[in-house]
């Protein structure tokens, strides 16, 4: 987690860069994304100020904050905190928590995350709505199934609509055969390390999403690879991780999904 301070500063950055993009895009749902890479020595210590910073968020009722954490094999820890419009980046989320904690309490908290790492990253990604494909609506959370498949595509700006074009080929095979693998699709923002396409699919567990994978690989056999191949020619680069949802470390206002 980064210091209160630091995050406003972000905040106003992102305020006056994505203001034009907000204005044009309403099929899609924007999360401001704070990544740190733990030390592996210290990912207990970090799950612990995690959990405590979302204990006090819950115990004091803090509304300005919003977040969804999903830890990765390779000890990295995404919170994504929804946005719902220009001013929600002008808000300093923990200013309510600091006074209910108290100051000396709040600062100390924020200081030691900052002994689990030795950088971490502040950036915004796109959930969208039409790329996705989840017959019965898109959540992120989806009760009971903590798995996650995280698939990061990597491209060029210039092959990026090409790479999207070939995101919804997919969507509309997967809803032709009806497919059993349903699945999100994020699109990298401002800040983000690279422009990428992140296609993330849920399981109750590794095992349950390997046999989802079989099943939908030979339920699309040639139709897939014939856009597989496009895509591959399209990329530069795949990144995949296993995770979960770490709804422990989370925090959603009551009232909220």
């Amino acid at each position: 987690m980064k210091s209160p301070k630091s995050i406003i500063l972000v905040l106003i950055a992102l305020l006056f860069v994505t203001e034009a993009h907000y204005a044009q895009d309403t099929n899609s749902q924007a999360f401001w994304v704070h990544e740190d890479p733990v030390y592996p020595a210290k990912v207990a210590d970090y799950e612990e100020y995690c959990s405590i910073l979302a204990n006090n968020c819950k115990k004091f009722n803090i509304d300005t904050a919003h977040w969804y954490t999903v830890s990765t094999d390779d000890l990295r820890y995404f919170h994504l905190s929804p946005i719902d419009n220009m001013a929600d980046l002008d808000k300093s989320r923990f200013s309510g928590l600091q006074s209910k904690m108290g100051e000396q309490e709040f600062n100390q908290l924020f200081d030691n995350f900052d002994n689990c790492y030795d950088t971490h990253s502040d950036y915004i990604i796109h959930l969208d709505n039409e790329l996705s494909y989840m017959p019965g609506g898109v959540d992120i959370a989806e009760d009971g199934l903590e798995f996650r498949k995280l698939e990061f595509w990597y491209t060029t700006p210039q092959n990026f609509n090409k790479v999207l074009d070939l995101a919804m080929q997919f969507k509309q095979l997967y809803a032709k055969k009806n497919s059993p693998e349903h699945y999100r699709v994020y699109r990298s923002g401002f800040g983000a390390p690279g422009q990428f396409i992140l296609v993330a699919i849920s399981a109750k567990s590794p095992e349950d999403y390997e046999r989802i994978r079989k099943e939908n690989k030979e339920l699309l056999a040639e139709e897939r690879n014939k856009i597989y191949e496009q895509l591959l020619s399209s990329i530069i680069r795949v990144e995949t991780l296993n995770g979960y949802m770490r709804r422990d470390l989370s925090y959603i206002p009551a009232g909220t999904k």
